[in-house]
């Protein structure tokens, strides 16, 4: 369970493709790579292991950086802790993406200028943002009510993992 966030770059009302090499920069400077094919791609790092945040694996992906069609990403599950927010908008930035959030309230976000009000198709709907922390704030309270969940089910999952007094 999360909110799903995706990644497009438009231009005139239309999906266009990412900036390709500010992604495989961005990628790049972490010793990350996006592995496997359209549809089924996961960034990870040198040794294979699959991007995570806080110590916990992220669905985030994006596509393959060689395919013909136009290359776009998201992530099915995100819980915005401060290191992923990071990220997104870090890597949002580089290729030139925004963000579409499916659960509204915002429903465009754009990130360091990367896009101008022609470029969305609902300006009323879209924020503009700088920062991560500023992306943080702009998906809301939704995102904050369940991150305190995500972090409750985290406390309690850690709670039945740890030993118990009268166990070796």
């Amino acid at each position: 369970m999360g909110f799903s966030l995706h990644f497009f770059n438009l231009g005139d009302g239309d999906v266009v493709d990412a900036d390709r090499t500010g992604i495989e920069e961005f990628l790049t400077a972490r010793d990350l790579h996006v592995e496997g094919e359209a549809g089924n791609s996961a960034i990870v790092d040198s040794s294979g292991q699959r991007l995570a945040f806080d110590g916990f694996w992220s669905d985030l992906h994006i596509d393959p950086l060689d395919q013909e069609d136009a290359v776009s990403g998201g992530i099915d599950h995100a819980t915005l802790t401060a290191s992923e927010c990071a990220f997104i908008y870090g890597l949002c930035s580089a290729g030139r993406m925004m963000i579409v959030n499916p659960q509204g309230d915002p429903l465009y976000i754009v990130v360091g200028r990367t896009h101008s009000e022609d470029d969305v198709p609902e300006p009323d709907d879209t924020v503009w943002v700088e920062s991560p922390e500023e992306l943080a704030n702009a998906l809301g309270s939704g995102f904050g009510e369940f991150r305190e969940f995500v972090q409750r089910v985290r406390a309690t999952q850690d709670d039945l993992e740890a030993p118990r007094p009268d166990e070796p």
